[in-house]
């Protein structure tokens, strides 16, 4: 609850009752119905303390001042010329510092969800697009997200996005989605897609509607992607874009599975440990040329060696928080 009285959202919700404050936290109680009590208390409580501004006591005020005043010398001031080479660190200096204030304010007004080790969730934006996030993953935006010239979200990990369109009407203008990763910005409108941002790069995967694909750093035109295409990218090397992809493969974290079709073993461990936040070590570096094709359901983490042993078809043993594929089964 003290969290909640703390926002600066949630104050001017209960004070000012704006329509997009009073959206945003009809949401949250929505997506999260275990905090509505907390919400409604905090609610009560802060809209019952009153703020009463007392007008200062202008002659008690002089009389301090003259006081200040009696008992304080007032150095002589002295001016120096500033050289150009000093004059330049305190632009930059200042420079520093603005954008410093400018983080601090936009981290002030944002928002952000996240998900832990081998925990898969759904969330709703203010705008009734949906986000399922994988596990070990991040959603960043800001709080006037739906009431923004263009819905902007910032993506670290992966995510399945539901996007929808905003027709446009007396009240609401056609907003553009925007999804921010390290390496790419991807533009929509109407779409369901996939976007994985990781250790090693960053791929969208679209099923229908249709994204556009800029490249943040690299001199790459952009790319508009259509149904059933991916595009993956690793900082470094050319884009490469697959015409005809297995989405179902792909998506299969959204159900909590892994779907495995012929896929490299090295592969096939990057997302166990993305998925479980764990270390998987390879004995022999000879069994990475191994291929993987299975489909089975995440399972517990405290039983990921016993079904990473099957799925392998190898010895797996457990040394703290390390898993380490020592080579097949006798």
């Amino acid at each position: 609850m003290d969290d909640f009285l703390a926002d600066d959202s949630f104050q001017e919700w209960v004070k000012k009752d704006l329509p997009e404050d009073r959206e945003f936290w009809q949401k949250f109680i929505y997506t999260y119905p275990q905090k509505e009590k907390e919400v409604r208390e905090a609610h009560r409580l802060l809209s019952r303390l009153k703020f009463v501004e007392a007008p200062p006591d202008h002659v008690r005020y002089q009389r301090i001042w003259q006081n200040i005043q009696a008992g304080t010398e007032v150095p002589e001031t002295i001016v120096r010329r500033m050289s150009p080479g000093r004059r330049w660190i305190s632009v930059a200096a200042a420079v520093i510092i603005l954008f410093s204030l400018g983080m601090w304010w936009m981290n002030s007004r944002s928002l952000t969800i996240q998900t832990g080790r081998a925990d898969v969730r759904k969330f709703v934006l203010a705008d009734q697009s949906t986000v399922m996030l994988n596990a070990n993953s991040r959603l960043t935006y800001r709080k006037n997200f739906n009431s923004a010239a263009k819905r902007e979200v910032w993506l670290e990990g992966e995510a399945k996005f539901n996007v929808r369109h905003l027709e446009e009407s007396a009240s609401i203008t056609p907003h553009s989605f925007i999804v921010h990763t390290p390496e790419l910005d991807l533009e929509v409108l109407g779409t369901s897609f996939n976007v994985k941002t990781r250790r090693s790069g960053t791929n969208v995967m679209l099923a229908h509607g249709s994204v556009l694909v800029r490249f943040r750093k690299e001199p790459y035109n952009t790319v508009l992607l259509k149904p059933g295409e991916m595009l993956e990218f690793a900082p470094g090397a050319t884009p490469i874009l697959h015409k005809a992809v297995d989405s179902l493969s792909i998506s299969a974290w959204t159900q909590q599975r892994f779907v495995f079709s012929n896929t490299p073993l090295n592969q096939a461990i990057q997302q166990i440990e993305d998925f479980y936040d764990c270390t998987i070590t390879v004995k022999d570096s000879s069994l990475l040329r191994y291929r993987i094709t299975a489909s089975v359901t995440a399972p517990p983490v405290q039983e990921l060696e016993t079904v990473l042993a099957g799925i392998l078809n190898m010895k797996v043993i457990r040394k703290g928080d390390v898993l380490e594929i020592v080579g097949a089964q006798q």
